[in-house]
């Protein structure tokens, strides 16, 4: 990687991808898509320094003569000859190409005339054309060239797939490279914090993250003269708190009718281990449908929902869960709800804090497999990673149980976890030994006979050296979660 990117917290793939775009030989259609704030501009502008041939922003909820009209504007702003408005997108990218004819090669990356079209969804207003007139651009001329990298961002991800990815007309298979851009892992988020001269430590950051996720956009909200709890007192409890404010951006800029959206989010926000389709349906009151299946499919794209199924379960029993750390954290707590401005400081000392802290790591756990994996030496093993839980069986003498995580390996292994977010390290008492031992015993007898069960602890604090933890098969601590 060139020296310029050294500073830049993470990304380091894909900035590796933008490099070999500009070193390629061929023109290169790059398509950059991720949840909103994740980071997609600030990547491409630091990878590129503004070194653009062209660059513009997609205007959100502005009809087509409007965005025709400040696309227009663009390419004379950047040096093409004044000439008549575009009527349609056709005409649009002849006039890009005319500008793009005239970008002498010399003085720009490698040679090569990128191009930077950002928040392309904006730019798809009904029935402008549009995407086919990227296709036609492209196809008639860009691709052809071999000194064009031309890319293209969106953070509705939903949009990016079904009109760019699954294009089945000029668009089809166009695109030479993808690149994802996904939330920041918590070294990553580690690192941003020592930039920002936070002087969190690892569990304090770990809250954070279990708040924010791995958002670097909100993560630079944070002030450093303050506590982890005066910062979030301030940006989500104070009168005109500025995460309240992007709560409500988020789904209208993704989503062209995001009431649909928010009412599933919202039905699925009441139970946190997840839904069936029947029971999103019945809450959401969105009948059975396509529309429901696409909503979901949606959401699932954008990383706010996660479907999850369970061995020795039909396909369609699987449930779908919302994962999404900042919108859980919002309607747990914020969402039609009055409280004190200085809420969070004095919630975080009560034991309700300590209730909603351990299904919060839970979800960092989930978030942070790979790490877990390289904490355990198995990643070179494929695994498959759900909750499980068992309903009350009389006959056996069995109570209803639950797993917080279950790694089932191809290697015969499988590891029931159990994840603790606790300030001191936790005591695995006799009585919680012989329940642990029971949902083992279970498990094995139920869903996976042939295959070796293990105990494995997650914690933060560590766990209190007495005999039971010797019981236990394996452990993943706090600076385990931060392994890149």
């Amino acid at each position: 990687m060139e020296t310029r990117y050294q500073n830049i917290i993470g990304r380091q793939e894909e900035l590796r991808i933008l490099l070999d775009a500009v070193n390629s030989r061929e023109s290169e259609f790059v398509a950059i898509y991720g949840r909103r704030r994740v980071g997609k501009t600030y990547l491409v502008n630091k990878a590129f320094k503004g070194q653009f041939a062209f660059q513009y922003t997609g205007l959100e909820n502005k009809n087509n003569k409007e965005q025709l009209e400040a696309f227009h504007m663009a390419l004379i702003n950047q040096g093409l000859r004044k000439c008549p408005k575009p009527k349609n997108w056709i005409e649009a990218f002849y006039q890009l190409q005319h500008l793009l004819e005239s970008v002498k090669t010399d003085s720009l990356v490698n040679r090569k005339k990128v191009v930077f079209l950002d928040e392309l969804p904006w730019m798809d207003v009904p029935r402008a054309g549009f995407v086919e007139a990227l296709g036609n651009f492209w196809n008639r001329w860009a691709g052809w060239t071999e000194d064009i990298v031309l890319i293209i961002c969106g953070s509705a991800t939903s949009w990016m797939f079904n009109k760019v990815f699954r294009n089945h007309g000029g668009l089809y298979n166009r695109i030479t490279k993808r690149i994802p851009v996904y939330p920041f892992c918590l070294t990553e988020c580690e690192q941003l914090c020592k930039s920002m001269n936070l002087g969190w430590n690892r569990k304090q950051i770990v809250e954070a993250y279990m708040i924010l996720g791995g958002i670097p956009h909100y993560w630079t909200k944070f002030k450093k003269e303050q506590s982890l709890p005066s910062n979030v007192d301030r940006l989500f409890f104070r009168r005109g708190a500025e995460m309240k404010e992007e709560y409500g951006a988020l789904f209208s800029s993704l989503f062209s009718h995001p009431e649909a959206y928010e009412a599933v989010i919202n039905s699925l926000s009441q139970k946190k281990k997840g839904l069936s389709l029947k029971e999103i349906s019945e809450l959401s009151g969105y009948k059975l449908s396509g529309r429901l299946s696409t909503i979901l499919k949606n959401l699932e794209l954008c990383g706010f929902i996660e479907k999850v199924s369970q061995p020795n379960k039909r396909k369609r029993d699987a449930t779908y869960q919302l994962i999404d750390n900042f919108v859980l954290f919002y309607h747990e707590f914020i969402l039609k709800k009055e409280v004190e401005s200085n809420y969070w400081s004095t919630y975080v000392k009560t034991h309700a804090h300590s209730a909603w802290s351990g299904l919060a790591f839970e979800r960092v756990c989930f978030q942070h497999r790979n790490q877990i994996a390289k904490a355990l030496g198995i990643s070179g093993v494929y695994t498959s990673w759900y909750a499980w839980s068992a309903e009350p069986d009389k006959e056996h003498g069995y109570p209803g149980m639950q797993v917080d995580m279950v790694i089932d390996r191809a290697d015969d292994v499988v590891n029931l976890c159990e994840a603790k977010f606790s300030t001191k390290p936790f005591a695995i008492t006799s009585e919680y030994m012989e329940d642990l031992h029971m949902r083992q015993g279970r498990y094995q007898e139920e869903v996976a006979p042939k295959k070796a069960v293990h105990l494995t602890m997650i914690t933060v604090s560590g766990i209190v050296d007495n005999p039971q933890k010797y019981e236990i098969n394996s452990f993943v601590e706090l600076d385990d979660l931060f392994l890149p």
